[in-house]
Formats: C-alpha cells, structure tokens, sequence
C-alpha cells in the first residue's frame, strides 16, 4: 500500500516550480550581478549565466527586466524581443545571454521612461541581451 501512496504524495507535496521564458536555461552556475558589474569586462562577449532581483519590468509588453543586487544592476532584454516575462514579475531572476556595457541614447532613454515610467537612466548601463529567463519562484 505505501508504494502505491507514495507517487501520489510527491505530486501533492509543494514544491516550488522555476518558470523559464525563452529558450530552455543551459545548466550551470550563475554569476551574481554585483560580481558581473564589479569587472564587466570579464563578462562581455560571450553567453553566460547571471542572477539578482528583478527590481523593474517593462510594463508595456514585458520584454526586459532589470536585475539588481547590493546596489549594482543591469538591463536584462529579450533577444530580438523574442519572448516576454509577466508584466508583474518580481523576486529573484536568473538570465542567460551576453553582457554589454551599453550607451543609452536619448531615444532610447525616452523608450525606457514610456515603458516603464521610472527617471531617465543613466548615460551607459549594464545590458544583458538573453536568450532565457528563469523565476524560480514562480
């Protein structure tokens, strides 16, 4: 009898599901985005893993996030805005894609305040062009 109740306990039992957006995540260790910031150079040009807290959301169709981590943070995109996260999403986050130091020009300054309403952001910015995003706790 146990092993027939055993199978169906682990379905009922709570377990916390990551919600992936995107391609599938490649396994792996993530690299903190206060670690990332502290030396992008180390970072830039080729796919890596990044995590941190999602501070920010593109409200208008959830096409980028903003990671944050002890004061340090980067614009994380979907690539070729081929995929969108929920407009509501918040918590910690994990990213896969290339890191960029990134001007931001005026238009696209003015882009950012329209989608999100926040201040203008700052004259360069932390960019991650990801090809998956993960919410563990969703």
């Amino acid at each position: 009898m146990n092993r027939l109740l055993l199978p169906l306990l682990l379905c009922l039992s709570p377990v916390a599901l990551a919600a992936d957006y995107g391609e599938p995540m490649p396994e792996g260790e993530a690299t903190a985005i206060a670690k990332a910031a502290a030396s992008p150079a180390a970072y830039q040009g080729k796919p890596a893993k990044f995590s941190g807290r999602i501070t920010e959301v593109c409200q208008k169709k959830g096409c980028w996030i903003v990671l944050e981590q002890d004061g340090h943070s980067a614009r994380v995109m979907a690539k070729d805005h081929g995929f969108e996260v929920p407009r509501d999403a918040s918590g910690p986050a994990v990213a896969y894609g290339v890191l960029q130091v990134e001007p931001i020009s005026e238009e696209h300054a003015r882009h950012l305040v329209e989608d999100d309403g926040a201040q203008a952001p700052a004259k360069q910015e932390l960019r991650i062009v990801a090809t998956s995003i993960s919410l563990p706790d969703a």
